[in-house]
């Protein structure tokens, strides 16, 4: 199956990305991985009925 998401903001690098979502939830083991656009801009996506808990989908992409 394949799935699309589209994010509402991207950053210019990976480690940019890493560090929005390390600011927001510093304290948390939610689960994510950084994707990346065709266009080479990067984008967290949060993994997990935790992260909807924690309510990062109103920050970022999150998938169950």
């Amino acid at each position: 199956m394949k799935q699309t998401t589209i994010p509402t903001k991207t950053y210019a690098t990976f480690a940019n990305a890493d560090k929005a979502v390390r600011a927001k939830f510093e304290n948390t083991d939610l689960r994510y991985l950084i994707a990346a656009t065709p266009e080479g801009r990067f984008f967290p996506v949060l993994i997990g009925q935790e992260a909807v808990q924690a309510q990062a989908h109103f920050h970022f992409s999150v998938v169950g």
